[in-house]
């Protein structure tokens, strides 16, 4: 006996499939037991024959029955083990993360900001292609080989990157680009050494693949090349043109020592670029890899000049690396959507890239300078504040012997976010006393004075 709801929104094959599971599942009906005639039970339900052939056909997919000639459709043995012992729960939305009111945090760029009006002709201009030339088909495992051209270009003028668009890799975002690297380099002694402080997302993808990490100190001037050399190393990876997090710039003395030193022991140097282009009172610092295209590997995404939300970077390779690249990746699907990769390749060649990033330049120049005012304006000489003149954040160290997590959760308090640079530290013992990071890109500028003054307060500084 079978209960059918008619009225209900739910198909009647579904409720008469869920109702004969139930009874298999409960026992109610037992293994080798032949299910009611098709016709039988439609008749007796007053349902048609299909519906009911529809649920038999679904049981008998899953395992539940099996057709029989001369009895029909037998109840199959169920393992115990496959019998479940409650009821699923109940669908239960995800929980939200409550949003601050003001969240200074680096990552994230300015609703406001993104080029909606060209990125959509770009998008639509590929749709339409797509439609005419019936082309919506897998992506070569390296990406788009016209968004490939595009970057090989955009590279050469912008930071004078040697290379041709066979060397380049498109990934789904900088931590991929790294893991690519990681299993590239997974044969050898997998000895990987990155500054300190830095990047934590990379540090996590490096440790994960089982790197033997060291971490080595950045001075003024950049990462301290004597501990570099100290022992072996397969890879290190560092950020020369603009440190994260301290925002130091790699000299030309050291670039050449680290060059010398990667040619002599065969390491590579793999070179993230991540915000190179946000330079705001000089020309962007030329990339490592135009002065050694053989022993350099140059990461870059398009997270701060364009949007994370595309989740597009890029790798690339130096020419004896490609055939290790193609063995390991020559059967991996692309990781990047094939539309979104054309509309980019599009939005460069059409010359939006650029012209966005001339904007952001103008804007978050004048982002960092109003932070930095107000900063003063309220602290005095109680901050030092540090990192300025690139990038999309500001580091702030304030003269107090409040822990920087009581200061944090003070703001938090007030619905404000912030950030301490412990996070940047492999042993966080070496960070700073009390040293926060503010990003910008997010919050208005005409915010700052009152943001900070009602930090003061709530820190009673």
């Amino acid at each position: 006996m079978f209960y059918i709801d008619k009225s209900s929104s739910v198909p009647i094959y579904e409720q008469l499939y869920s109702a004969l599971i139930k009874a298999i599942l409960s026992g109610a009906v037992k293994p080798g037991t032949s299910l009611p005639a098709t016709r039988k039970l439609a008749e007796d339900l007053s349902v048609s024959r299909n519906t009911v052939n529809r649920a038999y056909q679904q049981l008998t997919a899953e395992g539940y029955i099996q057709p029989c000639p001369g009895k029909g459709f037998l109840i199959n043995q169920i393992p115990a083990e496959a019998i479940p012992t409650q009821h699923p729960r109940r669908f239960q939305p995800i929980p939200r993360a409550p949003v601050p009111r003001y969240d200074f945090d680096y990552g994230n760029i300015d609703n406001q900001t993104f080029p909606y009006r060209q990125w959509r002709k770009s998008v639509n201009r590929i749709l339409d292609s797509a439609e005419v030339c019936r082309n919506i088909l897998y992506p070569h495992y390296m990406g788009e080989a016209e968004l490939r051209e595009e970057v090989a270009r955009y590279l050469y003028r912008s930071r004078n990157v040697i290379c041709g668009p066979e060397q380049i890799v498109i990934t789904c975002g900088h931590q991929h680009s790294v893991e690519i690297l990681a299993n590239l380099f997974a044969s050898g002694e997998k000895r990987c050494a990155m500054e300190e402080p830095g990047y934590d997302g990379i540090r996590a993808v490096f440790t994960n693949h089982h790197y033997k990490m060291r971490y080595i100190p950045v001075e003024a001037d950049g990462i301290a090349v004597e501990e570099v050399t100290l022992r072996p190393l397969e890879l290190l990876y560092i950020t020369p043109s603009h440190q994260f997090p301290t925002g130091a710039v790699l000299s030309v003395a050291k670039r050449m020592r680290l060059l010398e030193w990667a040619r002599k022991t065969g390491a590579y140097i793999i070179e993230d670029d991540y915000d190179s282009e946000l330079r705001y009172y000089t020309n962007p610092i030329p990339s490592l890899q135009s002065l050694d295209q053989e022993r350099v590997i140059y990461t870059g995404t398009f997270s701060k000049a364009l949007s994370p939300a595309i989740r597009i970077a890029y790798i690339v390779l130096p020419r004896d690396l490609l055939g290790a690249y193609h063995d390991y990746y020559c059967l991996y699907g692309a990781q990047v959507s094939p539309l979104h990769q054309l509309a980019l390749a599009d939005f460069i060649a059409n010359g939006h890239f650029e012209r966005n990033i001339n904007r952001l330049r103008t804007l978050y120049r004048k982002k960092q300078d109003a932070l930095k005012s107000a900063v003063i304006e309220t602290f005095g000489s109680r901050v030092r504040v540090s990192g300025e003149g690139a990038g999309l954040h500001l580091l702030l160290d304030l003269d107090t012997d409040i822990p920087p997590e009581v200061l944090i959760e003070k703001a938090a308090s007030i619905d404000i976010r912030l950030y301490s640079v412990k996070s940047c530290y492999a042993d966080p013992a070496r960070a700073p006393r009390c040293q926060l990071q503010f990003g910008f890109p997010t919050i208005p500028m005409e915010k700052f004075p009152m943001l900070l003054r009602q930090l003061k307060d709530v820190w009673e500084l």
